[in-house]
Formats: structure tokens, sequence, C-alpha cells
């Protein structure tokens, strides 16, 4: 079997409504980066990622230039093979996003590929242990109004959602600490709440926002301060005040191994397509694991329902405010706080292109 063809496209997907994260500021719409590969027995894999607006084209460029004529007549079945030799290839000036980004739509691509020519599903093949995959809703955000933060709680309620993760990041503490309350009682008891502060805080910073956030008993605090500072995150949960979440703006399975071997994190987050794919997510729950911790996800929903429901020691899925329900057949659905992979060859997402066509970038 070789690889016959690959083709890339890329799309502007407008948000319904703009959002706000504390490192990335306002968004209105992010890029969609498609990558079609196609054997010689005309099979057809399918990969994408989803970045920050204006990102994608240069990601692109990358698997255009450095990737294709590398992988053309390769066997895809050797997806690791083909994986060490895309980060050979750009190892200089690469080792991290955004060649990450590009490897994880090709990596993707093969591996829906090889479910799709063993006609099992992308669960089943990476290992299978349980198809109910726990949510929770992550588009309650920074610029939201209280009184909106309160309303889109309850309308992800209605969707099924038993946890809800709100965004942290206003100009004070107070402010914080007010629209947390706010939340903790709109919400249920038996309802978890998690909250992402976006590296807003210095470390000082939040050692005092930990002391003042632990009466909310919140599941976790995402992403305190910055991604790379592993000591901070060390002492951080050395306070036993909050568990910590941490992970989404690693790019590298050394990076992991780092933040987990400096004892910073209670749940570890990778996001496959910010740390290279599949290939890598998969170690890195592995690696999770062996340290008995829990894994969980972000963005990319429908693929990572596939990732998760292949490891033992998976915990929550984020659903994602950045979101191609609306171009795709068989968008996934919450019943009581769960949802369930696609049981399709692959990974079972078929997006419907002709819809897709006004978007396109390039």
């Amino acid at each position: 079997m070789k690889i016959s063809e690959i083709q890339i496209k890329i799309y502007k997907i407008p948000l319904p409504e703009p959002v706000e994260a504390y490192a990335a500021g306002i968004m209105k719409a992010f890029d969609l980066v498609i990558c079609k590969i196609t054997n010689d027995d005309g099979i057809e894999g399918v990969g994408y990622i989803t970045v920050h607006e204006n990102q994608g084209l240069a990601i692109s460029e990358i698997i255009k230039n450095s990737f294709k004529n590398i992988l053309i007549n390769q066997d895809p079945r050797y997806i690791e093979y083909l994986w060490q030799l895309m980060w050979k290839n750009v190892h200089y000036a690469g080792r991290g996003a955004p060649v990450s980004f590009a490897i994880a739509a090709v990596d993707v691509a093969l591996w829906d590929l090889k479910g799709k020519c063993l006609k099992e599903p992308l669960w089943s093949i990476l290992g299978g242990h349980s198809k109910k995959v726990l949510c929770y809703a992550g588009n309650i955000d920074l610029n939201f109004s209280k009184e909106k933060l309160l309303t889109e709680a309850s309308k992800c309620l209605n969707e099924g959602f038993k946890a809800i993760k709100m965004r942290l990041g206003r100009q004070s503490l107070k402010e914080d600490l007010d629209r947390l309350e706010s939340m903790r009682n709109h919400l249920p008891d038996e309802i978890a709440l998690m909250a992402d502060a976006n590296e807003a805080w210095r470390v000082d910073q939040a050692v005092k926002a930990f002391n003042e956030i632990e009466k909310f008993n919140l599941v976790w605090i995402e992403e305190p301060i910055k991604p790379d500072d592993f000591s901070g995150y060390k002492l951080l949960k050395s306070l036993g005040k909050v568990p910590i979440a941490a992970g989404e703006n690693l790019h590298t399975m050394s990076e992991f191994n780092f933040l987990i071997n400096a004892l910073g994190v209670d749940f570890v987050e990778p996001d496959l397509t910010t740390c290279g794919g599949i290939t890598p997510f998969m170690k890195i729950a592995k690696l999770s694991e062996i340290n008995n911790l829990p894994v969980i996800s972000h963005g990319v929903h429908e693929l990572h329902s596939h990732l998760l429901s292949a490891c033992p020691n998976a915990s929550y899925m984020e659903f994602h405010a950045w979101r191609v329900d609306d171009f795709i057949d068989g968008k996934l659905s919450i019943e009581n706080g769960f949802t369930s992979p696609s049981d399709k060859p692959g990974h079972g997402i078929t997006f419907d292109f002709e819809k897709l066509n006004s978007y396109a970038i390039k």
C-alpha cells in the first residue's frame, strides 16, 4: 500500500459570537485545516485541526513544503515511522508548534485511513476501553456579562451536560470571585464546576487566587500560569488548595514529561492538534496512567471522543466553542453528561465540503 495523493485545504469559520480568553484576547473566528491522504486503492483518510484565526495558512504550508514530498509513495500503515520522518525532517526549525499542528493534521488523516482500511472505528483500533465519555461544556467565556454567564450555563445543562467550565482572568481577582460565586450558586449542587484562567496570573497572584478559590470546591483550575513554568506549577500543586489542569499549550511529549515529573499537575490535558496528533496523544495518556493521573482533552471533541474511549485513565472531554457541527454529518450528542464516538470506520467524521467552500481561504 502506498500514499498516492495529499491535499490540504484551509477554511475560516466564524464563531456564532465573539469569545474571549485571557491569553488570546477576543476571538471572532478560527481556521480549519483539512488534510486528505489517498492510498493507491483510492481510499481516503481525512485529518483536520483547528487553530486561531490567520494561522492556518502557515501550518498548511509546512505540510505542503516540508511533508508532502517525503510522504508520497510511503506506506500509510506505518504511522509511527511516518510521524518520526516528519519530525526529523523539520527538526532544526521545528520541535514544537506550529510544526506539531502540521504533523497532527497528517497524523489524524493516517489514522482515519487505517481505520477505513481495517473497517474499524478509531476508538477500537486504538485499544478500546469504554465508549462512554464524560463531558463538560467549555464555552462560558470571559467577555460574557455575569447574567449571560449564567444564561449560557443553563443552556448547557438543558443540552445534557453535568459539568461546566467558566473562564477567569478579569481585571481584578474580586471580580473573578464574584462571578465564580454567582455561578456556583446558580448551578445545582450535583453539577461539577471547573475554571480556566488561561495563563492570567503570575505565580504569586495564583497563590493568592488559589487561597480564595479553594472554598468553591472546583474540579480544577486550568492553566493558572504560563504553560511552561514547571516549577511554578509544582509550587501551586504543593499548596493542596485546588487541583490543577494543564497541557493544552504544550507541544511535545518532553514538555508533558517535565510537567508530570515536576509534580505540577492533577489533570493532564493534551490536545491532539497542539501536541502532534493521535500518535503522541496516546503516549501522553499512557505516561499519565503510569503516574496515576487522569487524562482530559481540549478542543476537537469529535476526535477526542475516540481517544478518550481508548484510555483507561480518561476523565473529562471538553466540548469546545470552536465547533464544526454545521459542516459535518453526525455531530456528537450529550446524554446525562456523557457522549460516545462514532462506530463508523476511522473517525467517522464526514465533512460537507460543498458547504465549506464559501469559507475557503486557499
